[in-house]
């Protein structure tokens, strides 16, 4: 492991009596005070991987809220799981909204007890009428509206019901045109100017990760889980940090790294997995979150494939998943599969099959690849070697991977 800093800053938001209600989390990548970034969701979930697991969400917020920017694409990801809707308001950044299906998941996880902001509104109320109902806070640009308009603009957006926060406010002037209007929070360099935390973090190895994200998609009992993470206390510290984060409305003492898995259940945890992979390297542009999915229904397709073909012998159906799984990670991970495979303790069936495409598995890996680039004279090949499983099965077996990748996004 190797040890590098890791940097975020926080901004007060305060009430109108001048009490801290929470912070809005900036992404920053070095000491100085600047967001330099171009990937919305990388920066989001650098922050959150920050935040939660490497400096400490009690150290970072305390008892507060935290303002997370966020963008449509993140918001559509499994990304947003990893935050605990207690603690978070998550600002959809206005000129990047769209309506209709952004409207539509803003309900479904308001209904999930996640707040919803929309941030640097400039009173486009036309554009946006749409989706106002369907946030809980509006955040209004004051260095963006002339101070004429600020009343009628504050009238309309109250008629949704939703509280006001006054951003980007620099001067005692507009500090007080935002009191007169009974705007309820308030935010901008006359109370403060972003605050940097920064703390040391030991990087996890992309191949422990990778380990135990294919532990847990592969359905592991929880004591192989456990034992891994015990290799890596870094990984466990996290592990901790998150459990507290994530139960902080019924906070538990936790007793172990086991107890710590149990309460934070595998679906999240498997998330936040991805989550610090997606993070892990900023600088690998192969690292996204939609080859994890992909890689996740190659791998369940082909364990349904190997139960057609052998029946209920787990052994070739587990490994033809773990085959799967790791077939995209020299991608991922941006190395070869020859140094990954030197790293992981796997079945020489498994070896053989993302080396050379060899045997059973093999097969399974190449019908898998030609299925998705709709290959089908290679489909016609493979299908003549493999018993019990003909093109008119195929169908309903990837149908079935997507479903199940599906849930697990």
């Amino acid at each position: 492991m190797t040890s590098d800093s890791v940097y975020l800053a926080r901004q007060p938001i305060l009430d109108a009596t001048g009490t801290l209600i929470g912070y809005e989390l900036l992404f920053r990548s070095s000491p100085a005070d600047v967001a330099d970034h171009d990937d919305s969701v990388l920066a989001t979930s650098t922050v959150i991987a920050h935040a939660f697991g490497d400096i400490g969400i009690q150290q970072v917020l305390g008892a507060l809220d935290g303002y997370l920017n966020v963008d449509i694409e993140f918001l559509f990801s499994n990304l947003v799981e990893t935050l605990p809707p207690e603690r978070v308001v998550l600002e959809l950044l206005e000129q990047r909204v769209m309506d209709g299906p952004a409207e539509e998941r803003c309900q479904a996880l308001r209904g999930r007890g996640y707040r919803i902001a929309l941030d640097g509104f400039v009173g486009n109320l036309d554009e946006r009428s749409k989706l106002l109902p369907a946030v809980d806070m509006v955040k209004i640009d004051f260095t963006r509206i002339d101070p004429l308009l600020l009343p009628y603009i504050v009238k309309m957006v109250r008629k949704h019901q939703v509280r006001v926060v006054a951003e980007k406010i620099e001067t005692q002037e507009q500090f007080e045109q935002a009191k007169a209007l009974g705007i309820d929070l308030f935010q901008g360099f006359y109370f403060a100017r972003p605050q940097m935390m920064s703390a040391k973090r030991s990087k996890p190895a992309n191949l422990a990760l990778l380990r135990l994200l294919s532990l847990v998609m592969g359905d592991s009992d929880i004591r192989e889980i456990e034992d891994e993470f015990k290799h890596h206390p870094a990984l466990a510290l996290n592990l901790m940090r998150l459990v507290n984060s994530a139960a902080a409305g019924n906070r538990h003492e936790i007793t172990s790294v086991r107890h710590a898995l149990v309460l934070l259940g595998r679906r999240q945890l498997q998330v936040w997995l991805q989550l610090l992979l997606y993070t892990a390297d900023r600088s690998n542009g192969a690292m996204r979150n939609p080859l994890l999915q992909l890689a996740a229904v190659r791998g369940k397709l082909m364990e349904l494939c190997a139960t057609r073909v052998v029946g209920d012998s787990h052994g070739l159906a587990e490994q033809s998943f773990i085959t799967g799984i790791l077939s995209l990670m020299d991608v991922v991970l941006e190395m070869p599969h020859s140094e990954i495979l030197r790293e992981l303790d796997l079945p020489a069936q498994v070896s053989g099959a993302l080396l050379s495409k060899g045997g059973q598995i093999g097969d399974l890996l190449v019908l898998a690849e030609a299925l998705e680039r709709d290959d089908r004279p290679t489909l016609a090949s493979v299908l003549g070697r493999v018993p019990h499983l003909d093109g008119g099965a195929l169908a309903p077996l990837q149908a079935e991977a997507f479903r199940w990748a599906h849930q697990l996004a």
